[in-house]
């Protein structure tokens, strides 16, 4: 059986030109230039004043070469897409952070290096065989809706390229735990952060504009 062979980055530049001027393009039986992996657990969800904040782990491996253009995440409940957080003016030295304003007086800041919200454009070249690792970090009206016991969230990560193709990724979410659950879960975070041990290292080297 013989198997895919990932395109280069010059080929599949030549298939988005062919598909621009109108030649079909066959893209579900071709090998995606990415691969995307999430830690089902490590998901986090902030309640905040009349939306939620959604913290979403994942590994990007790229097979080929590509240049990451934007993200998008879209929710089933949701009727539009989850906003993407940009980087807290509030903190002005020189390391930067994200933050969850007023989300239930918990702990939402994460530093830039931990993040790929910013890592688009010139900062979301990938080379083959290279990767991204973080949390994209978002926000949407209202809340998580109730799940039974076991039940998995799905949802729906796409990653455009320069050319606007966009490679779409089912992911699942974990089943929000109940409010004791939360505070056990927040109190070990804290504990983790004093330590120093919460964020896994990334490599991810450059800052947000």
């Amino acid at each position: 059986m013989m198997s895919k062979r990932a395109l280069q980055s010059e080929q599949w530049e030549m298939l988005h030109r062919l598909n621009s001027v109108g030649c079909p393009v066959d893209y579900e039986h071709l090998q995606t230039p990415l691969h995307v992996f999430t830690e089902l657990k490590a998901t986090q969800f902030f309640p905040m004043s009349g939306a939620t904040g959604i913290a979403l782990p994942i590994r990007i491996d790229a097979s080929t070469s590509i240049t990451i253009r934007r993200f998008r995440l879209r929710l089933p409940w949701l009727p539009v897409e989850v906003s993407w957080l940009g980087s807290c003016e509030q903190h002005l030295g020189k390391q930067k952070y994200y933050c969850f304003q007023r989300c239930s007086g918990l702990n939402g800041q994460f530093s830039s290096e931990d993040v790929l919200n910013h890592r688009t454009l010139h900062r979301g070249v990938l080379k083959g065989g290279g990767f991204l690792s973080g949390f994209l970090l978002g926000t949407f009206r209202g809340g998580v809706p109730p799940t039974h016991l076991g039940t998995k969230l799905q949802a729906t990560l796409s990653i455009e390229d320069l050319f606007e193709r966009g490679y779409h990724f089912p992911i699942e979410l974990f089943d929000p735990p109940s409010e004791s659950e939360w505070e056990d879960w927040w109190r070990q975070r804290a504990s983790a952060t004093t330590e120093g041990k919460l964020m896994p290292p990334t490599g991810n080297e450059d800052e947000p504009m």
